[in-house]
């Protein structure tokens, strides 16, 4: 039955695949299903699979946390492994799938509801905590659930694409699975600045988001059209609808490949000047994604995506591999790691943080290294070690204090440096707290470079959770204010002959892009698949037209005001660059 989904656009593009429901992992957000008569048998079958792989699962990390840690550390993954064989547990959840036909994932949040109602009226912390202890080990056989059935979708038998339908845009939406067989993303929630979003964005999956109720309307397996430009979904389309999406998708790549012979050359503008493009990755997955010949550098590593795709925390030497297999795939080209940057929507399942009321503003990024001081530690550690594959920059996020930072160099200080003959391994900030721009005298004084993020500067410029719906159309990167903090900077910057990198999304759009390089920046990162049109474009851009541009939008009274004045010249030069390839 053909079915269109109207919501809002979020990451540009046309994907068709067929659709593969995304589960919430937590229970208390699981809507009841039940199987049909008859089923019950497979379903408890289904449930015994993933329970037996849950326990096998938690065995090899004991196994591996008694080998890095010591026994007794490991001794909490042996007690889970005797959650899950308990048999009173197991007879209870045979009940309630045989007997109430309860879907398995529901029989789940059944029992784990009943946990927490045992335990709930008990007093003293220890006690209470019994609920967590019996609770945690099922959400370990809810993940096995939800991972058989992607291998459904995705085996080895079946090539196609997917549309992953999800509750909520977030990051380890994307992490989660192999990204070349996601053509697109269908989400209820997540707005279009939010870290999912620009997680989407930064791998160029079309994606749509505000869709009410989407998983009680749709059914897995079906096939689906994304069209992310429009904000909208097909289900059900025709053979004919199918085809005319392909062929956008097919016109979108051909211009993609006719860019990219140009962008395995320097950047530079129309009167010669250059710009250093470097890319931001996630993983060293994200290296296949784009060609590395078009790229100076990668100006942001997220290692946190690393530490999400690990069922537990990686030791110097795993992360050492890691690092190394980026350094020398750059072949002599820097390469800018971020420190581990978790809290608010970036979570690790096996680290548990404490409940904010206000995330974004609370414990996230350095602020967690700096009191879990064994994290950082280690991984300013395997980072130094990777200096001898390669050239390494280390960047602090969530700086706000510039003590912070010499509370890090002094850390370094103790720590053995592979590349030690080279000097000290450059040092930077991120800088997104509005704090941190009223010291930026005394950071330079600290730091080797710096570079502004300006997803979270906007975000803290405007006091809003870009996560937050209620919230949201306050976040506004193109406003003047915004504009001008960005315009200060890149002048402390050149003074001070550090020259910033922009690595917020702005640097990677065809606006923001020729912003930035109007008011004198001269270091871009941004998705690897931005590179070629970014590229393309300041190839016909005169300096002095961008700085006009520029001027023109820092004058404006309103953001939308601004945008207009940049997406006016942006337009006249993109209209520019496709005639020249002869796509219009």
């Amino acid at each position: 039955m053909r079915q269109e989904l109207v919501g809002v656009p979020i990451s540009p593009g046309v994907g068709v695949g067929r659709l593969l429901l995304v589960a919430d992992e937590s229970p208390d957000q699981l809507p009841l299903r039940r199987v049909p008569e008859g089923e019950e048998e497979a379903a408890w079958r289904e449930l015994e699979r993933a329970r037996r792989q849950a326990i096998r699962r938690l065995a090899q990390v004991q196994e591996r946390t008694a080998r890095e840690l010591g026994i007794q550390e490991a001794a909490i993954y042996a007690a889970q492994q005797a959650v899950l064989q308990d048999p009173q547990a197991k007879a209870a959840l045979e009940r309630m799938v045989f007997e109430e036909r309860l879907a398995p994932e529901s029989a789940i949040a059944a029992l784990i509801e009943r946990f927490g109602r045992l335990f709930e009226g008990l007093e003293g912390g220890d006690l209470k905590n019994w609920a967590a202890d019996l609770r945690d080990p099922w959400t370990v056989v809810l993940r096995e659930l939800q991972s058989e059935r992607e291998g459904s979708l995705l085996g080895p038998g079946d090539g196609g694409p997917v549309v992953l339908a999800a509750e909520e845009l977030t990051p380890s939406l994307v992490a989660r699975l192999p990204r070349e067989r996601i053509a697109g993303i269908l989400c209820e929630r997540g707005g279009r600045y939010s870290h999912g979003a620009v997680v989407a964005r930064s791998h160029g999956i079309p994606t749509v988001s505000g869709l009410d109720q989407l998983r009680s309307r749709v059914r897995e397996g079906e096939s689906c059209i994304v069209y992310g430009d429009e904000g909208r979904a097909l289900l059900g389309a025709a053979e004919e609808e199918r085809e005319q999406a392909l062929q956008r998708a097919a016109q979108s790549r051909s211009v993609a490949e006719a860019l990219l012979e140009g962008a395995r050359e320097p950047a530079r503008l129309a009167d010669g000047e250059t710009v250093w493009i470097q890319a931001n990755i996630e993983t060293p997955r994200d290296l296949d994604a784009f060609d590395l010949r078009t790229v100076d550098g990668i100006g942001l590593f997220r290692t946190e995506f690393a530490y999400m795709e690990r069922p537990s925390f990686p030791s110097v030497e795993e992360q050492v591999g890691i690092y190394r297999s980026v350094l020398e795939r750059l072949e002599g080209k820097p390469v800018t790691f971020r420190t581990l940057d978790v809290g608010g929507d970036k979570q690790l399942r096996y680290l548990t943080l404490p409940e904010e009321r206000n995330p974004a503003l609370g414990w996230r990024g350095l602020r967690v290294g700096l009191v879990w001081q064994d994290l950082l530690l280690i991984q300013l550690q395997a980072l130094l070690a990777s200096r001898a594959h390669g050239r390494v920059r280390i960047l602090l996020p969530m700086v706000t204090l510039v003590e912070e930072v010499a509370r890090v160099k002094a850390l370094l200080g103790g720590l053995r440096d592979a590349g030690a003959e080279r000097g000290p391994a450059p040092l930077g900030a991120m800088v997104e707290v509005p704090a941190l721009m009223m010291s930026m005298r005394h950071l330079l004084d600290e730091v080797d470079f710096f570079s502004v993020g300006t997803n979270d500067l906007t975000q803290y410029l405007f006091a809003v959770d870009r996560d937050n719906p209620w919230v949201s159309s306050l976040y506004q990167p193109y406003h003047p204010a915004h504009l001008r903090v960005l315009r200060n900077l890149a002048r402390l910057g050149a003074r001070a002959r550090r020259p910033p990198t922009v690595c917020g999304e702005l640097a990677g759009q065809h606006a923001g892009a020729l912003f930035l390089v109007g008011v004198g920046f001269r270091s871009l990162s941004m998705a690897g698949n931005f590179v070629p049109e970014v590229k393309a474009l300041l190839a016909r851009a005169d300096k002095e037209v961008l700085q006009a541009a520029a001027a023109r939008a820092l004058r404006a009274r309103s953001s939308q005001e601004a945008r207009a004045v940049l997406e006016e010249t942006a337009g006249g030069l993109w209209r520019g660059v496709l005639e020249d390839l002869g796509a219009v």
